[in-house]
C-alpha cells in the first residue's frame, strides 16, 4: 500500500464519510480543498501518527499545507 492509500485511511479515521477520498492527491491542499481547521489537521496528524508508527514535531503540524507537505514528514520518518 503506498503512502496516499494509507493517508486516505488516516483521513477517514480522523473525518469518517465527510471527506471525499477520490480527490485526494500530494496537491491537495488541506485547508482549501478539504476544509480542514486546526483542529481538523490535529485529528489527522494524530490518526497518522498512530498509523505510520512516528510524532509530528510541533513545528512540522504547523508547516503542513498539502498533502505532499505530509509525505515528506513521512518520508523524513521513516
Amino acid at each position: 500500500m503506498d503512502i496516499i492509500e494509507k493517508l486516505k485511511e488516516a483521513f477517514v479515521e480522523a473525518y469518517g464519510d465527510d471527506i471525499n477520498l477520490d480527490s485526494i492527491t500530494a496537491d491537495t491542499n488541506l485547508r482549501e480543498d478539504l476544509g480542514l481547521n486546526s483542529i481538523g489537521m490535529l485529528a489527522v496528524a494524530l490518526s497518522i501518527e498512530e498509523k505510520f508508527g512516528f510524532k509530528f514535531a510541533n513545528d512540522d503540524i504547523s508547516s503542513i499545507a498539502k498533502v505532499q507537505d505530509i509525505i515528506d514528514i513521512i518520508n523524513k520518518n521513516k
